[in-house]
């Protein structure tokens, strides 16, 4: 999966996701079959899921739930990329290569180089939507849930309905949530495996790289 790929599909799916609670939530109300109402032009769902993703992905909603298990990730390369070089370092040039994610570039540096590490890569990328969609989806029907028990008591005459939209929002949540975390330790998982990869078959060139990038140390 390529990146511009990636950040797409990360922007556009919780728009969709939202669009769908939305409909729900309106089909509700109106006691009608979704694809009968005429609130939107379903042919513009698409642009409209683009919208709704672009004002989430700013507001950065998604780092509620993935902010924690992203540094637990970063972290994890930057730990295990370090402990490969070969050579003593000082406290000083260890806090160098940690501040501004220059482990990282490292580690991407070697990555984007090598075909092998490439594939893996496209993994790692597919298992990144998935650890993301999953948050977005726990977000999204955990609010979802909220609003529509608030609205069971506000519409009386769909009271039930709502009570069931509610409970089903948040059984969907929290089945996000637990597969939100087995993508986190699959993608620690991944992060190693390319880390193996690279102490296996990059070590030299991860060595001259880090050198290189001390040698830029003021």
């Amino acid at each position: 999966m390529e990146q511009s790929t990636l950040k797409l599909f990360r922007i556009t799916i919780p728009g969709l996701i939202s669009i769908a609670v939305f409909l729900i939530f309106f089909s509700t109300i109106k006691k009608t079959e979704i694809l009968n109402l005429k609130l939107i032009d379903y042919t513009y769902i698409s642009f409209i899921a683009l919208i709704i993703g672009t004002i989430y992905h700013l507001l950065e909603v998604r780092n509620l739930i993935t902010n924690f298990s992203h540094k637990r990730i970063d972290l994890n390369i930057k730990h295990n990329i370090i402990n490969l070089y070969i050579g003593t370092l000082t406290n000083n040039q260890q806090q160098y290569l940690y501040q501004k994610n220059r482990l990282k570039n490292i580690f991407y540096k070697i990555v984007d180089n090598d075909e092998s590490l490439k594939r893996k890569g496209s993994l790692v990328y597919f298992n990144g939507l998935l650890w993301t969609s999953t948050a977005d989806l726990f977000i999204i029907s955990g609010f979802g849930s909220v609003i529509f028990l608030l609205s069971s008591v506000h519409f009386i005459y769909v009271k039930s309905v709502f009570l069931n939209w509610s409970l089903i929002m948040l059984i969907t949540a929290f089945s996000a949530l637990f597969f939100h975390i087995i993508a986190y330790y699959k993608h620690i998982n991944l992060s190693n495996d390319q880390i193996e990869y690279i102490e296996t078959h990059c070590i030299v060139q991860l060595n001259q790289i880090t050198n290189d990038v001390l040698h830029q140390m003021p």
